[in-house]
């Protein structure tokens, strides 16, 4: 693999450290690197003394540049060209014009906010790099922040990836004479002086003002703290300033522009980062690496790295009190320095190396190849048509199971869903995705898809509404029609009433799809009776059984949110709005109380959709008064399997409530408010369901004592099965994909 790198060339401090590393790195283990600098000078040479091929294009115009660039190009035969900075990616544009060859670019920090404090750079170079990052075909994100920030603009998700900075940890850190080292800057040691340090340009992203800040409002508190400052910068002056108008001026240093990074770090006991915007910066790491206490602001990756109140500490950017207040904790105490200093160092070599690194960017490459390879095909990836978007956490579980799933399949493939809520769709499962309605979009997908999904949940139904029904009719027409294959994937269907609703349903189906995988036997029964033959039709499961629930950091922390005791003995209702709902209020409520009395189980509310399960829930807390918790909103999938996990028992309106506990191996009862809910009860082989309308407490007290009586490893039991199940399902894709050509 070749890969041409090009960057500016006048590149000092983290972006520097990270260029240099990771491509003799990559170029050591991994790949053939040929780097162009557009300037001659220190980062040209250390590329050179770095036993990269280096290649210096100077400023001669643009046009002169391109024509030297394009003859490197057709010389070298680059798979991959990765730009780095504004002017790179201006010329990667270009080269990617000429030669097709795919562009990636490595970022850093927001982009919005480069060359702030300069109007004229900001209006000129910044607007022609925003405009360039749109045309260029990949990112390198540093941290995973910086994805979110490029996903939130519009960047597509399939073309972000996360990486994070990654230091050489060989060697123990050294030991520096710290009376000496003061004393090359001017500066003054004495025993029990404790050195905090940055380094950093000294430019307004950094705020090095709020440090000075802080650091002034420690001392006052007492502690004995002495600021050396590495970096220059446009803010020199003014910070100088502001050290004396604070009365500290005896106790900054500014250091200028350090060659040995390590060993300013290794004379510091306290690394700080004040900027307002950063990624994942490498002065963080090298402090690390020299035994530093760390305190950072929040950005970018920081709280990938620090556990706060662990390891390290993070304040929120601009808050000189949060940032005293640690300081002066870490001034005062040597054995907290010491003891986050030798947490945070492990944590960073485990998870943060040099080589992590050169191996994250190497696979990225592969990615982007094997991208590339599968765009090139006539078809390709899969569009997911089902009720996304809509705040249910049902739905939501659906589509996180099927985008796994389908990850499986082929982790590089292209995944589209449509959804109502396109923007979040993007953000949460990291997948293109269209708004539902948009047909022409719609249709330019399904030209090119394998594949098109159908589900999960209950689409083809009309309980809903008749539109509801033909819109997805019309989908698995479309998408037929457009060449693609047709999986109606985990479903389940029904009721659809009305003799001539059921024929069209059965015509579309008919017609149009290629196979069906049903998540229970009522919904086979359903489209025996509609006189459904054609499509091949497998018994699966719900896709959602197969997904796992957080770690109990997560778990615990949505107790803690709702405050509700995580180590108690609950029984969950999970209760939602229906027209005959308000009836069967006072039962359910009842048997809250009874389960209370009874068994000591506390009743905890939980909404799988809101603001719907919400208010539902309010009816039951009129009922119950105090004597019942409940979790003020809707959680991820993860984190609701994970909270229904530390019940003693389920009773639940809501299926997905019903599925997720059946996971974790949880009792559940159901009340039946549609037929799904009878149809998933059945097919676990469970028998403790019954009709919302006209329900009875001593009904559910039965439940409530067959629940307590419930054997778990039997629960667990039926679970396995339906998950082994629930593979027909990808079976069924992998097979119709493998048909498309």
């Amino acid at each position: 693999m070749r890969i041409l790198h090009m960057i500016g060339g006048g590149d000092v401090g983290g972006a520097k450290t990270h260029v240099i590393g990771l491509t003799s790195r990559l170029n050591r283990d991994y790949a053939t690197i040929k780097m162009v600098s557009f300037r001659e000078g220190p980062f040209a040479e250390d590329c050179r003394k770095a036993g990269l091929d280096t290649v210096v294009v100077e400023h001669s115009g643009l046009t002169a540049s391109l024509h030297q660039l394009s003859a490197i190009v057709r010389d070298y035969r680059p798979d991959v060209i990765h730009c780095h900075g504004a002017r790179a990616n201006m010329m990667g544009v270009l080269l990617k014009r000429r030669f097709h060859i795919p562009t990636v670019t490595t970022v850093h920090s927001d982009y919005r906010l480069d060359y702030m404090g300069n109007l004229r750079k900001h209006l000129t170079f910044g607007m022609i790099n925003r405009y360039c990052l749109r045309q260029i075909d990949y990112y390198t994100c540093v941290a995973d922040r910086t994805v979110r920030m490029m996903i939130s603009r519009g960047f597509s998700p399939s073309r972000a990836f996360p990486i994070y900075n990654g230091i050489d940890f060989d060697g123990p850190g050294q030991s520096v004479d710290r009376a000496e080292y003061l004393a090359r800057f001017g500066g003054t040691y004495a025993p029990g002086d404790v050195l905090c340090g940055i380094g950093a340009r000294l430019t307004p992203i950094k705020d090095v003002p709020t440090l000075i800040r802080a650091c002034a409002s420690a001392v006052a508190s007492g502690a004995p703290l002495k600021l050396v400052i590495a970096g220059d910068g446009e803010d020199r002056e003014s910070l100088e300033a502001l050290a004396r108008e604070l009365g500290i001026a005896d106790r900054v240093i500014f250091a200028g522009w350090i060659e040995d990074v390590h060993e300013f770090f290794g004379a510091m006991d306290i690394n700080v980062l004040c900027s307002l915007s950063e990624t994942f910066p490498y002065s963080v790491l090298e402090g690390i690496y020299e035994n530093c206490a760390t305190i950072t602001s929040d950005v970018g990756g920081m709280p990938e790295l620090i556990d706060h109140g662990e390891n390290g500490y993070i304040f929120p950017p601009r808050d000189v009190d949060a940032l005293a207040g640690y300081l002066t904790r870490l001034a005062t105490d040597r054995d907290l320095r010491e003891t986050f200093a030798k947490r945070l160092r492990e944590k960073a070599e485990a998870r943060f190396s040099l080589d992590y690194m050169a191996k994250t960017q190497f696979k990225i490459y592969q990615k982007i190849l094997r991208r590339e390879e599968i765009a090139r095909e006539k078809r390709a990836g899969v569009l997911i048509c089902g009720a996304y978007g809509k705040g249910n956490a049902g739905d939501d579980a659906i589509l996180r199971a099927i985008v796994n799933e389908m990850r499986t399949i082929d982790p590089d493939m292209p995944l589209t869903v449509m959804s109502r809520s396109p923007r979040d769709t993007r953000m949460d499962y990291r997948v293109d995705a269209i708004f539902m309605f948009d047909l022409p979009r719609m249709h330019r997908v399904m030209r090119h898809a394998k594949l098109f999904l159908n589900g999960g949940g209950s689409l083809i139904q009309n309980v809903t509404s008749n539109r509801s029904l033909y819109f997805y009719l019309y989908t698995l027409r479309a998408a037929h029609r457009r060449g693609a294959k047709v999986q109606m994937y985990g479903c389940g269907i029904g009721p659809v009433s009305a003799p001539r609703n059921r024929k069209n349903a059965a015509n579309t189906i008919n017609r149009y799809v290629d196979t069906i995988t049903l998540r229970e036997d009522d919904s086979a029964a359903e489209l025996a009776s509609m006189g459904i033959t054609y499509p091949r039709i497998t018994m699966a499961a719900d896709p959602a059984l197969t997904l796992a629930p957080a770690d109990d950091a997560r778990i615990d922390a949505a107790f803690q949110e709702a405050g509700i005791p995580a180590d108690g003995r609950y029984l969950c209702l999970c209760v939602r709005n229906w027209p005959t709902y308000a009836p069967a209020v006072p039962a359910i409520a009842a048997a809250a109380k009874y389960a209370k009395e009874t068994y000591g189980l506390r009743a905890v509310l939980l909404p799988i959709e809101m603001p719907g399960d919400g208010a539902a829930g309010e009816r039951i807390e009129a009922e119950l008064g105090e004597s019942v918790y409940a979790f003020r909103r809707r959680f991820d999938t993860e984190t609701t399997i994970g909270i229904l996990s530390r019940m003693q028992c389920v009773l639940s309106m809501r299926l997905h409530a019903l599925i997720f506990a059946a996971r974790v191996g949880v009792p559940h009862a159901g009340i039946v408010y549609d037929q799904k809910v009878k149809g998933f009860m059945r097919y676990m082989n469970a028998e403790l369901y019954t009709d919302l309308e006209g329900v009875q407490a001593g009904t559910l007290y039965g439940f409530i004592d067959e629940m307590m009586r419930c054997d778990r490893a039997e629960l667990s039991a039926n679970a396995r099965r339906l998950q082994q199940l629930e593979q027909k399902n990808v079976e069924e894709a992998r097979r119709l994909m493998g048909e498309t050509t």
